[in-house]
């Protein structure tokens, strides 16, 4: 099927995405682990996903798209709308997603099941066969509430009946993003149309991984130079957007 919805996204939105995903999961990871010095790595995983969604909040709070973040359980939502396309967004990593596809409807996250549920117009034209037989209709009184719930943070309410989703799935691998594509699905979860945005994003040259050195037995990274300097940067920049906040 033609990729004419996906054409919607302003490129600078997918390079701003892509920006904010590399810089997450490489310098700012980097950065994070030597300032907390961290001994061993449990929530490896949600500390990427704080820094991810801290980069995209503050790219898109005065950006192009909307934005609105909910709690489901232990977990956060963050999602971006487009009101140019009607495109709402959201991420997802790839493993994630391939064992979601491979799930039962009641096994598959509340949350997803009604976001899909944007696309009930639309059908993949290579359907994949259902493993498991016959599904449980499902409850859109119950799904059209979660919507809500989720789209609760943006500024204003999301039309349903004009707006379509769109998951954002991502890989990465030694601090450098991999794999970012675009999919529109259908309440199957199998793909109406995708995009592969590494084709048309451009690399950043700035964000290259430092070589960190190690001290005596502690094995406690230690940023290079350069990256500490970035640090201090950021943290002036932080100083001085919270006190010109205070003067407003």
């Amino acid at each position: 099927m033609s990729n004419t919805l996906l054409d919607g996204i302003r490129q600078e939105d997918k390079q701003k995405i892509f920006e904010c995903l590399s810089q997450a999961i490489g310098e700012d990871r980097q950065e994070a682990d030597a300032v907390l010095d961290l001994k061993t790595h449990v929530s490896d995983a949600f500390l990427n996903w704080d820094l991810i969604y801290r980069n995209l909040i503050n790219a898109f709070t005065k950006g192009n798209l909307l934005l609105s973040t909910s709690k489901r359980g232990m977990w956060e939502v963050l999602l971006l709308f487009d009101e140019q396309s009607g495109l709402l967004l959201s991420f997802m990593r790839d493993t994630r997603f391939k064992t979601i596809k491979k799930s039962k409807h009641k096994n598959q996250p509340q949350y997803i099941r009604s976001l899909v549920s944007l696309n009930a117009e639309l059908q993949a034209v290579n359907k994949q066969q259902s493993l498991f037989g016959a599904e449980e209709p499902e409850d859109e009184t119950q799904l059209n509430r979660i919507l809500d719930e989720l789209c609760a943070g943006f500024e204003q309410k999301i039309d349903s009946t004009v707006a379509n989703h769109t998951l954002v799935v991502f890989s990465n691998h030694y601090g450098r993003i991999d794999s970012l594509k675009a999919y529109i699905l259908d309440r199957d979860l199998d793909i109406v149309c995708e995009q592969d945005w590494l084709d048309s994003v451009k690399p950043i040259m700035s964000n290259t991984i430092e070589t960190v050195d190690y001290k005596d037995n502690h094995h406690a990274p230690v940023l290079k130079q350069k990256a500490l300097e970035r640090l201090h940067e950021k943290e002036l920049v932080a100083l001085k957007e919270q006190e010109l906040e205070k003067q407003a």
